[in-house]
């Protein structure tokens, strides 16, 4: 388990290694929280109910006392273990882009595991690592696009502008994507990972506004095409 001072909230090391997540047998963020939680671990415990009320009510209206008396301990007991509520915000952001990074690494690695060699293949390669991409923001949306508007998107008086280094490691393998697929040297690769950031989390912001509407292969499929064209002009 990761070393963690609940006296400094921008302290940058998730309390819960991508191994003790078990992110390599494929659980999702909430699931592997809620494994943990089971188990007895208090602070798993204390990350799954900030996660449901975060991702509902946003960063302000989040109140800790609802948080502790929730999950069945005293607000002396939640600062003990993340300091202030905006460490308790910090370290689920810190906790989920751990399991999306290994997740989405295992993803792109599988891709490039094969040979890019043509528009259509390419084409292939990126759907899928978009598909993979959608999926894992859809485990847990609300909180997912919560966090992408607040580090991503923030406004210029935001407490979480360097949280930002997070999304970057998350979609860090589709820069190697764009690398091998065109050649597209890093730092540039760099600007097109958070184009490809921007377009597929706005899918997934119109999936959360309208859950009527899945995110179905064609629409998903046009949007990959969209990001391409942008990559190869």
């Amino acid at each position: 388990m990761a070393s963690y001072s609940p006296h400094n909230p921008h302290e940058m090391t998730p309390v819960f290694s991508p191994e003790a997540l078990w992110v390599h047998d494929g659980l999702g963020f909430r699931e592997a929280l809620d494994r943990l939680a089971k188990g007895g671990d208090l602070k798993a415990t204390l990350l799954l109910v900030a996660l449901t009320h975060f991702a509902s009510r946003g960063y302000d209206g989040v109140q800790v006392r609802e948080v502790a008396e929730e999950a069945g301990v005293s607000k002396p007991t939640l600062y003990y273990h993340f300091g202030s509520k905006e460490g308790l915000f910090r370290q689920l952001c810190l906790v989920a882009h751990s399991v999306l990074e290994h997740r989405m690494e295992a993803v792109v690695a599988q891709v490039l595991a094969e040979e890019l060699k043509g528009a259509e293949s390419i084409e292939s390669a990126a759907f899928r690592i978009a598909r993979g991409y959608v999926d894992l923001l859809m485990e847990t949306p609300e909180f997912t696009g919560f966090v992408l508007r607040s580090i991503a998107v923030p406004s210029p008086d935001s407490g979480f502008r360097d949280l930002m280094p997070l999304v970057e490691r998350t979609i860090a393998p589709v820069g190697r994507f764009i690398h091998q697929a065109y050649g597209i040297g890093f730092e540039q690769a760099r600007k097109e990972m958070m184009i490809f950031t921007g377009i597929f989390g706005a899918l997934m912001e119109e999936r959360i506004r309208h859950p009527e509407y899945g995110i179905d292969d064609a629409e998903l499929r046009w949007a990959v095409r969209r990001w391409l064209r942008g990559l190869q002009g």
